[in-house]
């Protein structure tokens, strides 16, 4: 809980502070492709690949859906592939010149080798903080609820996690950016992946009229 409660607060003040910095494009309209690599062991490892996209609407809306396929590559025995999608709707309301207010719904669905399968829903709440035009930060709480269908247990078993993201983005152009995120406590933002994980993607942003993308000035 110390870790949690420090990340939003260390992102916290970096948007108090950073409100003298130049105004900053935070664009919800983009494609991106990811990596994802979580916590392993000496007799497993997870990682899965993942393309993402994202419009903003309404000023103040976003949603995006999400396309992962993952292998768990174990020591001993088969890999065990999977495959699933996540679709989220949220609003950022705007804070500070430089920083949104970032809400959360989502839906998410993942299917396993051998019949397993996964599907929930969570809710999400955090900060995005544009420090320059070149660098971004980002926090966010995720709770979810996440039924586990284990066929080769007979039955279904519910999860509940309490995840916080944090994450980082370096933008290279104004419409080329890359980015790191980190889930402390989670998996794949459904739980079905016990431990951390981190997220590497590389990101090409639409940028438009700020109503609909979210964008807080025209041009860097």
């Amino acid at each position: 809980m110390k870790t949690k409660t420090m990340g939003i607060a260390l992102l916290s003040a970096a948007a108090l502070l950073g409100g003298a910095a130049a105004q900053a494009e935070l664009p919800w309209n983009y494609i991106e492709g990811g990596y994802t690599k979580a916590d392993g062991s000496e007799s497993f490892d997870t990682h899965a690949w993942d393309i993402k996209g994202s419009i903003g609407f309404a000023s103040k809306w976003h949603a995006s859906l999400d396309y992962l396929d993952g292998t768990t590559e174990f020591s001993s025995g088969p890999d065990d592939d999977f495959d699933g999608w996540r679709v989220v709707l949220g609003a950022h309301p705007q804070l500070t010149p430089n920083t949104q207010l970032v809400t959360d719904l989502t839906y998410y669905s993942y299917d396993f080798d051998g019949g397993e399968g996964a599907d929930g829903y969570g809710l999400g709440l955090g900060l995005r903080h544009g420090l320059t035009d070149k660098l971004e930060i980002m926090s966010e709480i995720w709770y979810t609820q996440t039924n586990v269908d284990d066929s080769f247990g007979g039955g279904s078993f519910d999860v509940y996690d309490t995840t916080v993201q944090v994450g980082g983005r370096y933008n290279w152009t104004p419409e080329f950016s890359t980015g790191l995120t980190v889930d402390l406590g989670g998996g794949f933002g459904g739980g079905f992946v016990s431990g951390d994980t981190a997220r590497f993607d590389i990101r090409w942003s639409f940028l438009g009229d700020a109503s609909d993308s979210g964008s807080m000035s025209d041009s860097y």
